[in-house]
């Protein structure tokens, strides 16, 4: 990682002295010029300085920008609620275009579990809005279910045309009775992105393979750091519980995909499990679906199949 040098802050200050602030969390006079001008472009000239003062104490620009892209969608973001990752907005775009497939023939109810900000299912009804797939998703935290609420309101401000049937719910993915408890009459399709950094990783450094120094200062822990027991949890309350026929959740490492796959084939009959990589070539999802069913086509998403 480049060092901070007093030549480098002259440089930067000769450019604009609303720059040097910003060379703690970019490191180079580059990614620190681009993001003040998101900065301009995003929040009027009087916050200026306010806003850089926050990211040169680490905090992220989605928190400062109160935004953050995610497909064709503008995802409100806020302190104690997870920002949405380009990861994430990757596999939940090919996911939509499979699904199009899908939601032309046959009707779709689809849960999220631990929706944070309420980005997946509100980018899946967006993406499927010509069909209007019944969508439910939860969260255990009150921040991320009215954060959640409050993106699906501002998008039907923006969207008045588009008829979306998503709800928001407070749930707890550990409850053994949160199937019941969401008064769903079936699931067909569970996606997720649940808390899946392990504790030892959580605190290294991203120099050692860890977390950013911004994520483990300012987003919310709750909602980061977790393992096998998350996916068990979302295999043994969800997916046994209810008529699913295909699941997506997102992963941070190959362990954990190959822990989902043995649950999987352990615990129901005829299921195909695979893997999905990123855009950085790293293991981001595992996917499943029943062998014979409509989500047959989530064969063409994985980059691997478990035999």
């Amino acid at each position: 990682m480049p060092r901070i040098t007093a030549k480098l802050i002259r440089q930067a200050r000769k450019i604009s002295p609303l720059l040097p602030p910003l060379l703690p969390a970019n490191r180079t006079i580059e990614r620190a010029s681009l993001e003040l001008k998101w900065i301009k472009d995003e929040l009027p000239s009087y916050e200026w300085a306010d806003a850089v003062l926050q990211r040169q104490k680490l905090v992220p620009l989605q928190y400062i920008l109160k935004s953050q892209p995610f497909g064709e969608l503008s995802i409100i973001c806020r302190k104690g609620v997870l920002i949405p990752r380009w990861e994430t907005e990757e596999w939940c775009l090919k996911l939509t275009e499979a699904l199009k497939q899908v939601a032309r023939q046959d009707e779709l109810l689809i849960l999220d579990a631990c929706t944070g900000t309420g980005c997946i299912p509100l980018l899946i009804a967006h993406e499927l809005r010509e069909y209007v797939p019944q969508i439910h998703a939860f969260d255990v935290s009150g921040k991320a279910y009215d954060l959640a609420n409050e993106n699906l309101e501002a998008y039907k401000e923006k969207y008045p045309e588009n008829k979306v049937n998503l709800t928001y719910h407070l749930g707890d993915v550990y409850d053994g009775e949160i199937v019941s408890k969401l008064d769903i009459p079936r699931v067909d399709l569970v996606t997720s992105n649940p808390p899946y950094i392990p504790l030892e990783d959580y605190v290294r450094s991203a120099e050692q393979d860890g977390v950013e120094k911004s994520v483990r200062l300012h987003e919310p822990k709750l909602a980061l750091v977790g393992d096998g027991d998350f996916y068990y949890a979302l295999i043994q309350n969800i997916l046994l519980l209810t008529e699913a026929e295909g699941f997506v959740f997102e992963v941070g490492y190959r362990d954990q995909a190959d822990f989902v796959c043995e649950e999987v084939q352990k615990n129901l009959e005829s299921w195909k499990v695979g893997i999905m990589m990123d855009g950085a070539l790293k293991v981001r999802c595992v996917v499943g679906w029943k062998d014979g069913s409509r989500f047959d086509i989530f064969n063409k998403l994985c980059d691997y199949i478990y035999d």
